[in-house]
């Protein structure tokens, strides 16, 4: 099974440090703690998963075509992509004014998205009370210009009522068809205000001239982004900027570490579905003023983790992940690192750590953070510079081949260096220090 899509955290060592230059030491001290709080895994399904169609009811599970249910929500979400607001009004149920007029707001803060597709696939439902079902649905869409395929289905629930013209959307379901409340939705802090760049989709609520500064450094990384993936051609990214924490903590409740900034996240289950970037506005400020050129390369950082959603497996080494997003965004320094290997002393992580699946989600001190970005940074520096960017795109391609491969992570990392450089692993990470001792 694939692992549940996870957010990727900007490299938390950089703001750490930054944090600690520019604050008190009682405030750089909070902010270190912030930093320790792993990434969530954002996405989380519902627990009771198998909620399905009691038998009693005479509905068939997921179909709906039979009672008209799953006709209704047809009409609703292809409302929402022609913009019709008279045909999405009229599949909500007058009887609910409260509901009916939370949903045409709902439809006024969403008239500028660029929607492609939007759907609402009935999964399957349950009487209530007399014409009255709580219909649980996978919701997915797409921006025009975006990525081809839909994203992965988030399960919403919604209260439906039969009257004399046919189904109507009475309520919000979630609690009785999910087992949770449902989160914030994004169009739940306001109108949704878009600004589509050549390379980007950028949706935001109040905050245009941080949506101008992200669409200009989207739309400035992608030439450097494909000149590492050489033959890919990237559709639009979508890019979403909340205006802060508390409104992304509503969206993906205790997902978002405190000082990120910015993260990527899978758009799907399915890797070639794409990706999108969260930003926090709040902080994209901040940092702006104290640290010029940063939210740059964060953009371009984020952006090589979407690129590379499809060209990763599950036994792909994640320092090959975290360095190529650093080599895009700009390599920096590796000060500490160069500085540990010539004390000669032990350093932890080693090279060897982070090539296992889920390293960097383990890693619990600024410093263990930093030494594990430094060391993927060089590593990646290092294959780029001697063994060439086809030779790391080859890496890349053979782990994510052999990503269901029966072996230990490291009798599979030493075969794939030794079949795709012709080096075994111990020679390469031999090669690795020498590397970065020579700085």
């Amino acid at each position: 099974m694939r692992p549940c899509p996870a957010w990727t955290d900007l490299r938390k060592r950089r703001l750490a440090i930054l944090l600690t230059r520019l604050l008190p030491a009682s405030l750089a001290a909070l902010a270190s703690l912030a930093l320790l709080v792993l990434p969530g895994c954002v996405g989380d399904r519902a627990q009771n998963t198998d909620w399905a169609t009691p038998t009693a009811t005479g509905a068939s599970n997921g179909a709906g075509s039979n009672n008209g249910i799953q006709a209704a929500l047809d009409t609703y979400a292809k409302a929402l992509t022609d913009k019709n607001r008279d045909s999405f009004a009229s599949v909500l149920d007058a009887g609910n004014p409260a509901f009916t007029a939370a949903e045409l707001q709902r439809f006024d803060n969403l008239a500028a998205v660029p929607f492609g597709q939007f759907s609402l696939r009935l999964v399957s439902q349950s009487q209530t009370a007399p014409d009255t079902v709580a219909a649980k649905v996978d919701t997915s869409y797409t921006l025009r210009g975006s990525f081809s395929e839909l994203p992965s289905p988030g399960r919403a629930a919604y209260f439906l009522v039969k009257r004399p013209d046919g189904w109507k959307l009475s309520g919000d379901a979630s609690v009785q068809a999910l087992g949770k409340k449902r989160y914030a939705r994004f169009e739940d802090f306001g109108k949704v205000e878009v600004l589509s760049g050549q390379r980007s989709i950028v949706l935001y609520h109040a905050q245009a001239g941080v949506a101008r500064q992200v669409q200009e450094m989207t739309d400035a990384a992608m030439p450097r982004l494909e000149s590492v993936f050489p033959g890919a051609r990237f559709p639009k990214v979508p890019v979403k900027i909340y205006e802060n924490k508390d409104e992304i903590d509503q969206t993906f409740p205790g997902k978002w570490q405190e000082w990120t900034g910015g993260a990527s996240l899978m758009l799907g289950e399915k890797a070639e579905q794409g990706g999108e970037i969260i930003i926090d506005a709040e902080v994209f400020s901040s940092t702006a003023g104290t640290s010029p050129g940063y939210n740059r390369k964060m953009i371009a950082h984020e952006l090589t983790h979407i690129a590379l959603f499809p060209m990763s497996g599950n036994r792909t080494p994640p320092f090959l992940v975290e360095g190529l997003a650093d080599y895009v965004g700009g390599i920096e320094d590796t000060a500490l690192l160069r500085e540990r290997l010539r004390g000669g002393g032990a350093i932890s992580p080693t090279l060897s750590d982070i090539y296992q699946p889920g390293s960097f989600s383990a890693l619990l001190t600024t410093d263990a953070a930093t030494l594990a970005y430094e060391e993927a940074d060089s590593a990646v520096s290092l294959l780029e510079t001697k063994y060439g960017n086809d030779k790391v795109m080859e890496l890349l391609r053979e782990f994510q081949r052999r990503q269901n491969d029966s072996q230990s992570q490291d009798a599979l990392v030493n075969d794939v260096f030794s079949s795709v450089l012709g080096i075994s692993w111990n020679d390469f990470e031999g090669e690795w220090r020498s590397y970065v001792l020579a700085g």
